[in-house]
């Protein structure tokens, strides 16, 4: 892949090589915008509602700082986490096992503190005005994420994690907006609160040379020297941002900053743009060499380094001739050993399918990072989104990730919650930019849709977004969904019916994978209700190395079936509506509006699972679970307040506490508490409420007797640490999971089975009035669901065999149903199979198997198949009709 050519004016700037060193500095600002552009922002915030009501936002943040500032100008400045004692200026700090050893050196000004360790903690940091000032020891105070006490605690400077960033990031940022409230406005307050700011951190990181790590636990020696994952002011330098906020700031109050400088400056015969240049070329020179080539480091360590690169002067004005022109080429075009340029990022999207290979949560975020950087070179005259078709492409593959709310999936390493609407912003810039007014027409669509469903609020955009974003163009807010997504790298398949948040209907499928950030988490399944994902992947751990991490990475934060299989290839046996993956992401037809279905195998395990609509309003999931092996627990988590066993006849079974679960099949079993136990092998159900939300929320699961069974009820970890994925914040951390492990001993599971079916309603409003178990053998398993106004006879086969039940069905494939609604014929489903037949209605394949519907609407009847099908109808023989969809009969 190419990347589109460069004006042949950048060409030769990025050539010659410097010739006249003390040239004058160039106008600023320049990142965002210049001075030229302030009338036309003016304007848009004066005429734009959104950009008035987002600009109303950031005054209403920074003012009470600012306002503060004026009369105390050393609050928010004795608030930055630095080096603030007398004699302990340090300006080398060393690292030992990735954590803070200890500093030495004394620089004339406070430095900067380093982070104290790498790995995060379970603490977030008190309100800015709770903070201690001019903190000489680095320990912070801090709240627990996961406690329900929120008593702030004081925590050592070598155990506050990510405290130290958090806290300089957040002051950090409040300069920035207030740097871009000066552009605006030219009111000096807001410059001389950015600027203390700027000043106290700039010169402070001036002092400090990049930390060394003598024994190479970051996988490198640190200083100058490459290879390792080490940051210039971070233990990774994919969070080495800090230098984002402080670059813009500088853009922006450039000629403040020569007009006033800071005294000290005088001491050491510099101007700002010297000082400035030093500290952003630490950043890009050492975020240049570290970290590696692949995956989502590559990119965010652009991401950090870029805007350094833009408000560089040119060439010429440094005397080792390393300006802006000498750094950009090594994001647009120049890769090496230790970073993968443009070229080769887009390289690793896949060209079929648009996704990135990695989790939702990593995927998700790169391109919207491509676009943004593209968006500000633009500004510089480096057009590198011209010629990349692929980048629109994988912005919109994006969408395939999201459920009817507009929330990424949760599985591998992520934590869900809304998709980030900025790659859909940045491409309707750039399309009203070049006057693209379809592409542009089609981004505003995604944003007002993302509006409509209370996903993205345009009135709460940043200052960039005041900048960037463009109005609004065309109408309409309603996209196109698919039926079925499936990306066999990620080895994951979506099954939606609708896509409306109440009436919607969603399930994923999905296999174990190692690496990638995915997870080794089984054969595991996800169901939706309301639009909420009721049947979650547990995603609350704090970080990589927390205790709990294993639980929440692995398979039993799953639901799935332990032990056996955890990550490995899968077998698509069967799946309806099909995905075409030699030519994208999404299904292209549709056989049956009410039926879809996906049969996986890998390794000992086979899982099918179906989607069952039975109105516009109501609609259920079947769950057919087999595992080669004798002994077998299956898992499955539910979203709830309570849950409640239930026999057949809805009478509560008698669960014992228990003190352990005897077998632990995985060393995170330690993490399910509460554990209450029966012995029973009949039919049961097992009913979840939510009653956090009004009218309250229930799922109901009824699975299928097998003898050898004991039931248990534990409280599994919290779902999420995230307040808008669960309904009422259910099951949000703290609070645990109520969750079943059905164990299934002595007993092999292929030949005997799980099999449930679920149902989400509302109170009142639940559909289902009984299921029955109509004839099962080793291969075969067929059941009755009644609902309101209709019944359907579900057949799924694990062999070839020829299947008979009592009601007068005959089925061989993989799986069927036969529904009757008001007690006469309303279609017959075959999924990938030879026939079915129900009394003289019969749907046959003409070749070797066949996918097809039958069904009946205001007395006629219409097809659907995949292949030639043969069907015969009542007072009839069989006929041959063509593949095709929804075709009458007459």
């Amino acid at each position: 892949m190419k990347l589109s050519k460069l004006t042949p004016l950048l060409i030769l700037l990025f050539l010659i090589g410097s010739s006249s060193y003390g040239q004058k500095a160039t106008s600023h600002p320049k990142l965002y915008a210049t001075k030229s552009d302030k009338a036309s922002i003016v304007a848009k915030i004066k005429n734009e509602a959104w950009a008035k009501a987002s600009w109303e936002n950031l005054l209403s943040t920074i003012d009470p700082h600012v306002n503060l500032h004026v009369e105390d100008p050393e609050w928010i400045v004795s608030r930055l986490a630095m080096y603030w004692k007398d004699g302990a200026h340090f300006t080398q700090c060393y690292i030992k096992n990735q954590n803070w050893d200890y500093g030495e050196g004394n620089a004339p000004l406070p430095t900067v503190r380093l982070p104290g360790m790498r790995t995060w903690n379970d603490y977030i940091n008190v309100p800015l005005e709770d903070r201690i000032s001019y903190n000489e020891s680095g320990d912070l105070l801090g709240i627990s994420r996961s406690s329900a006490d929120k008593t702030p605690v004081l925590i050592p400077y070598k155990e506050t994690g990510h405290m130290i960033r958090a806290n300089n990031m957040e002051i950090l940022t409040l300069a920035e907006q207030a740097a871009f409230a000066y552009y605006v406005t030219e009111d000096e307050k807001y410059a001389e609160f950015s600027s203390d700011i700027l000043w106290t951190w700039l010169l402070g990181t001036y002092y400090m040379e990049p930390p060394l790590d003598p024994k190479k636990s970051t996988k490198g020696p640190g200083g100058y020297e490459p290879g390792g994952i080490m940051g210039y002011y971070d233990y990774e330098v994919i969070h080495d941002d800090r230098q984002m906020p402080t670059a813009i700031a500088y853009d922006f109050l450039y000629d403040y900053l020569n007009e006033n400088p800071h005294e000290h400056l005088k001491a050491i015969d510099k101007t700002p743009a010297d000082v400035a240049g030093v500290v952003f070329k630490r950043f890009i020179d050492i975020g240049l060499i570290r970290g590696g080539k692949k995956g989502n480091w590559n990119v965010n360590r652009y991401k950090n380094v870029l805007g350094s690169m833009l408000v560089l002067e040119s060439n010429d004005f440094y005397e080792d001739g390393k300006g802006k022109e000498f750094y950009i080429p090594f994001y647009t075009e120049k890769s090496s050993d230790y970073c993968a340029a443009l070229p080769e990022i887009m390289d690793y999207y896949n060209t079929t399918t648009g996704l990135w290979p990695e989790s939702p949560g990593y995927a998700s975020s790169m391109i919207p990072l491509v676009l943004e950087m593209g968006v500000k070179l633009y500004k510089s005259g480096i057009n590198t989104l011209a010629g990349n078709p692929i980048i629109s492409k994988a912005a919109l593959a994006n969408l395939g990730w999201l459920d009817a709310r507009g929330n990424l999936v949760v599985f591998g390493d992520m934590r869900g919650g809304p998709a980030n609407i900025s790659s859909f912003e940045s491409l309707l810039t750039y399309a009203t930019w070049e006057g693209d007014t379809e592409t542009a027409e089609k981004m505003a669509t995604v944003i007002r849709k993302n509006i409509a469903s209370g996903q993205y609020d345009r009135n709460m955009s940043n200052w960039q977004g005041i900048v960037l974003n463009q109005p609004l163009q065309g109408s309409g807010s309603d996209l196109p969904f698919h039926k079925s997504a499936y990306s066999p790298f990620h080895k994951h398949i979506i099954m939606r019916n609708g896509n409306d948040e109440n009436n919607g209907l969603m399930f994923t499928l999905y296999g174990g994978k190692y690496q990638s950030h995915l997870a080794e988490n089984g054969l595991a399944m996800q169901f939706y209700g309301k639009g909420w994902a009721l049947a979650p992947d547990a995603s609350a751990y704090e970080s990589y190395w927390s205790s709990d991490a294993g639980y929440h990475r692995g398979i039993t934060g799953s639901n799935t079936i332990v032990p056996g299989y955890g990550k490995g290839d899968i077998t698509i046996n069967a799946m309806d509506p099909a995905v075409d993956i030699t030519n994208g992401f999404y299904n292209t037809s549709e056989t049956s509006q009410n039926v879809s279905f996906s049969d996986v195998s890998a390794d000992e395990k086979r899982r099918l699972v179906a989607m069952i609509r039975t109105s516009e309003t109501s609609g259920y999931y079947v769950d057919v679970f087999r595992s080669d092996q004798a002994d077998n627990d299956y898992i499955h988590h539910n979203l709830g307040n309570t849950v409640t066993l239930k026999n057949a006849s809805n009478k509560a079974l008698n669960l014992e506490n228990v003190d352990d679960l005897g077998v632990k099949y995985d060393d995170n079993y330690k993490f399910f508490k509460n554990q209450r136990k029966v012995n029973y092998s009949e039919d049961f159900n097992a009913t979840w409420d939510i009653n956090s939300v009004s009218p309250a929320l229930h799922v109901n699961m009824w699975m299928m007797g097998q003898n050898n069974r004991a039931l248990y009820s534990v409280d599994a970890p919290p779902t999420t640490l995230r307040s808008d994925i669960t309904p009422g914040q259910v099951n949000k951390s703290p609070d645990t999971t109520p969750t079943l492990i059905i164990r299934q001993n002595g007993i092999n599971g292929a030949k005997n089975p799980f099999v449930s079916v679920f149902e989400s309603y509302e109170t009142g409003e639940k559909s289902i009035k009984t299921i029955e178990k109509i004839k099962t053998s080793e291969h075969f398993v067929s059941i009755a669901v009644n609902s309101k106004n209709s019944t359907q006879y579900i057949l799924n086969a694990a062999d070839s065999q020829v299947c008979q039940t009592p009601q007068d069905i005959e089925f061989q494939g993989t799986f069927a149903v036969v529904s009757e609604e008001n007690n006469a014929f309303q279609y017959l489903y075959l999924g990938k199979g030879k026939y079915i037949q129900k009394g003289d209605l019969k749907i046959e394949a003409v070749n070797d198997t066949v996918t097809a519907e039958l069904k009946i609407e205001n007395g006629k009847y219409f097809y659907s198949s995949n292949q030639p099908v043969l069907i015969q109808l009542k007072k009839g023989k069989s006929k041959t009709y063509p593949e095709g969809q929804h075709i009458e009969i007459k």
